[in-house]
């Protein structure tokens, strides 16, 4: 079977590499290749401790493991890091009330953790400022981990390719139908390509390319960035959640930073300081909290627009009434690209459907919120915001 997978972020990838070992021919379609979208700018950070309910949990946390699992297949897991997470916020505040629910919660799904002490903490990451923990409430998560997002989708490319696969660096201008049946894709660049089916793993255009088939997914577009540093001189092990900032070692001294304060302060119009006063934020928060990082050298920033299917759940599975074609876009789409990619290999190859996202089909919207987005996209109103390196 002739497969077009349509962006080649996470998912996209993942698709691309299990389509491929079982069989398919496929080609994925990216006009920035390997080195744009959501995924590059992505924390990427395998958590389970804000999903629910219970079943969405779980369906994470097998996302989380099927990482591994990925690796043992492959014959390695570079592109992943099982480091932990370290969490603290201030005591008797209305952030601890709701902390104190959510632990209540993984504590009745039996999810591993361990409350600590400020100096507890400071064993385990002695770089961190004492003054950061003062008053604060501590938590450690042992599961958690972390995915480098670049080697990821480098590793499963080159997987696909050995098995025939095809990277095509062009915009998706629209999709071919005839008959109720999607039959490939026209480019931006001219020209199109055909296939017996088409999966939009688009993420920020998903309904932009979708639009000729007259649906739209309810969406929300949410801009976010994060920031690499330099080589620093912060011996960090594990993921660090600060109360305003989020901190993941990368390798060779360099530091993964987010903060949802700088996402805030991006500048919505297209152009090359659209992330540089979020930048700052970042740089500021975190040297409050790893003091030996201070004068920290930014050597990326990474800016793009983030998917929100309405509800908070992913979306997979194909559109009423249409052959030939699957959607799949979600904001978790690190942690379940793995298990996106084997239901794809499920439904669209041997025609099962998939129980892992048998909760999460398109249809769960009613008509009037397919209705209600359709024209929606990041770029309403504006351009969309570029994704830098």
């Amino acid at each position: 079977m002739r497969v077009i997978i349509i962006g080649a972020g996470a998912i996209g990838c993942s698709v691309a590499y299990h389509l491929a070992m079982d069989g398919a021919t496929v080609t994925i379609v990216d006009p920035e290749g390997l080195m744009g979208g959501a995924s590059l700018a992505s924390f990427a950070w395998l958590n389970c401790h804000d999903k629910h309910p219970e079943e969405y949990y779980r369906l994470v946390m097998r996302g989380n493991a099927a990482h591994r699992e990925l690796g043992e297949t492959i014959g390695h897991a570079n592109w992943l890091r099982l480091t932990g997470t370290l969490e603290w916020w201030l005591a008797g505040t209305e952030k601890a009330q709701a902390h104190a629910v959510r632990l209540e919660r993984l504590r009745s799904y039996g999810h591993s953790m361990e409350m600590l002490s400020a100096e507890e903490v400071l064993a385990l990451e002695p770089d961190v400022s004492r003054v950061s923990l003062e008053g604060c409430e501590a938590v450690y998560y042992p599961t958690d981990g972390g995915v480098d997002t670049v080697v990821y989708r480098h590793v499963l490319m080159r997987e696909a390719e050995r098995r025939g696969a095809t990277l095509v660096e062009a915009g998706v201008e629209n999709l071919l139908v005839s008959a109720g049946r999607v039959r490939g894709v026209s480019l931006l660049e001219g020209g199109e390509l055909e296939a017996d089916y088409v999966v939009n793993c688009a993420g920020r255009a998903v309904n932009v390319i979708g639009r000729s088939l007259g649906y739209a997914l309810p969406m929300e577009w949410r801009p976010g960035m994060t920031v690499i540093t330099d080589v620093t001189r912060s011996n960090v092990s594990r993921i660090l959640k600060a109360p305003d900032i989020y901190i993941k070692p990368e390798g060779a001294g360099r530091l993964l930073l987010h903060a949802k304060s700088a996402d805030e302060m991006i500048d919505a119009s297209e152009g090359p300081d659209a992330g540089q006063a979020g930048a700052a934020e970042i740089i500021r928060l975190v040297e409050a909290v790893l003091p030996t990082v201070r004068e920290a050298t930014i050597a990326a920033v990474r800016v793009s627009v983030r998917p929100y299917p309405t509800d908070s759940k992913p979306v997979f599975g194909p559109i009423t009434g249409v052959d030939g074609y699957h959607l799949a876009v979600m904001h978790s789409g690190i942690s379940l690209s793995p298990l996106i990619g084997r239901a794809a290999v499920e439904e669209i190859l041997h025609g099962r459907q998939s129980t892992d996202f048998a909760l999460y089909r398109p249809e769960r919207f009613s008509a009037g919120e397919w209705e209600s987005s359709v024209g929606l996209s990041p770029s309403t109103g504006g351009e969309m915001l570029p994704t830098r390196i």
